[in-house]
């Protein structure tokens, strides 16, 4: 079976008419595995046996009348930062190499309910703590599109083997876009809802702060998003800052039209991240976007030069508490850059994280204000497309511009698109909507009000269905990387 042009939604409708069976289907996926993810190295650790188990019983189910919903069957990938029951979680950390967990994370759970089939353990940065999964315990994911490119971070093995066709959807974590980092770089849908909107119980302690981080979603397409996030969302009462707000349909809108509703672009702050490729992919999407119907407003939104400082400040010290004591029995057993950071951290004055928390609350009612003049706000995803595996290591790339660097002051260039709408906690999506010059995916970022994931998922949609980048897939059958 041809794995490489199917969506959550298509195999569902085979899955549900009987056409594929779930054992098919994930046999399918294991031998692509077998075949292509040695050259790519998206999953870390492989649940062969389990998941084949999980097809079978799916299988039954579906047979005796017992079908779920339009995840039955489905094979999906896991982030190695999520709690499995049972299956190694390391969270790209040496120090957790040999960790099995008790238990599941909720979002896990919340998927072996809807019947979904789990292939494996997806790799990431080490400890989350980067946008490029260059892992030194675990090795590099390399990007589906060129295997001399990274593939984005933190949750680079997700965005990867969707994009490689190794497995239908996969879940990620998002605490500065390391959601919609690897999608943008990978050319697949990232979505993070509202903060709260997805439990986080069971996510590794330290792999993201504990008031910026998401759970979010990497597939092919918006509507598989969709799909994907109505089986994980909802109140959990095992999480205190899980919200109790309802749970709607979130593809309930996904067709209808778009025309009459406002995009909102912020001009200053991320046309001064992104380089000229970008800007003008995304000014070509927003020009579909108003040839659906759409009206485009610029929009003034003060305190964002703020937003990397509080980001990073935030992030750093919520981050910190977990990692103490790893700190002080382990140190060498995070990579020297890891350490030095989290050394760092140890410095930040209480004052700092006070007054960050003090500004992100002008920087939250800014946007508020922002969202009562558009339904959306449109930006780039990622200031530039994938570097290569040698410019991360060098730290900066060479353009006709002159050295673009890849980290400065404000924190690491492939998260600066996307920290705005974790330090607000307003749902956001990546999705394709070009490619540079190179044949590089290119990432739209779409952001909508708390709370707000249908409409979010319909302007999504509706470009995507526009456009038309969604169907393009990366090189298969890839001989070994130089």
């Amino acid at each position: 079976m041809d794995t490489h042009d199917l969506t959550i939604a298509e195999a569902a409708h085979r899955i549900e008419a009987r056409e594929v069976s779930p054992v098919e289907l994930t046999q399918a996926y294991l031998d692509r595995i077998d075949r292509l993810d040695p050259e790519i190295n998206t999953f870390v650790t492989l649940t062969r046996e389990r998941a084949l188990d999980d097809a079978a019983r799916a299988e039954a189910d579906i047979a005796a009348g017992r079908y779920r919903g339009a995840l039955h069957g489905i094979p999906v990938s896991i982030k190695d930062s999520l709690a499995t029951a049972g299956v190694r979680t390391t969270a790209g950390a040496k120090h957790l190499s040999d960790w099995i967990p008790d238990e599941d994370a909720t979002v896990v759970a919340r998927l072996k309910e809807a019947g979904a089939v789990i292939l494996g353990k997806t790799n990431m940065h080490e400890w989350a703590a980067g946008c490029t999964t260059i892992n030194p315990y675990y090795g590099t994911t390399r990007n589906p599109w060129d295997r001399n490119r990274v593939s984005g971070g933190s949750s680079g093995g997700s965005a990867a083997s969707v994009a490689a066709g190794l497995a239908l959807g996969s879940i990620g974590t998002d605490n500065a876009g390391s959601v919609r980092n690897p999608a943008s770089l990978c050319g697949v849908v990232g979505l993070k809802a509202t903060y709260g909107r997805v439990s986080r119980v069971g996510g590794v302690a330290g792999t993201g702060g504990y008031s910026t981080d998401h759970f979010g979603v990497l597939t092919r397409t918006v509507r598989d998003s969709a799909l994907m996030l109505q089986a994980i969302a909802g109140p959990d009462p095992k999480d205190p800052l899980s919200s109790d707000a309802p749970v709607p349909d979130f593809g309930a809108l996904l067709g209808e039209g778009v025309a009459g509703l406002k995009v909102g672009i912020i001009r200053d702050y991320f046309d001064d991240l992104a380089v000229d490729e970008v800007k003008e992919v995304v000014a070509d999407a927003v020009k579909l976007l108003e040839s659906l119907g759409m009206s485009v407003q610029e929009l003034p939104v003060p305190y964002m030069e703020h937003v990397p400082m509080v980001q990073l400040v935030t992030a750093r010290a919520e981050n910190l508490s977990p990692a103490e004591p790893f700190l002080r029995t382990r140190p060498r057993d995070y990579s020297p850059g890891l350490m030095n950071r989290q050394i760092l951290a140890l410095t930040l004055p209480a004052h700092a994280y006070v007054t960050a928390q003090r500004v992100r609350r002008l920087i939250c009612e800014a946007f508020d204000r922002a969202f009562e003049q558009v339904d959306v706000i449109v930006s780039p995803a990622v200031s530039m497309p994938a570097e290569t595996i040698e410019e991360c290591e060098q730290g900066y790339v060479e353009s006709a511009g002159g050295r673009i660097l890849l980290s400065d002051a404000r924190g690491t260039r492939g998260t600066l698109c996307t920290i705005p709408f974790n330090v607000t906690g307003a749902p956001a999506v990546s999705v394709p909507c070009g490619f540079s010059s190179q044949g590089l995916p290119i990432g739209l970022q779409i952001a909508a009000p708390h709370f707000q994931e249908p409409a979010l998922l319909l302007v999504a949609h509706a470009y995507e269905q526009a456009a038309g980048w969604h169907g393009r897939r990366p090189p298969v059958g890839w001989e070994p990387a130089p």
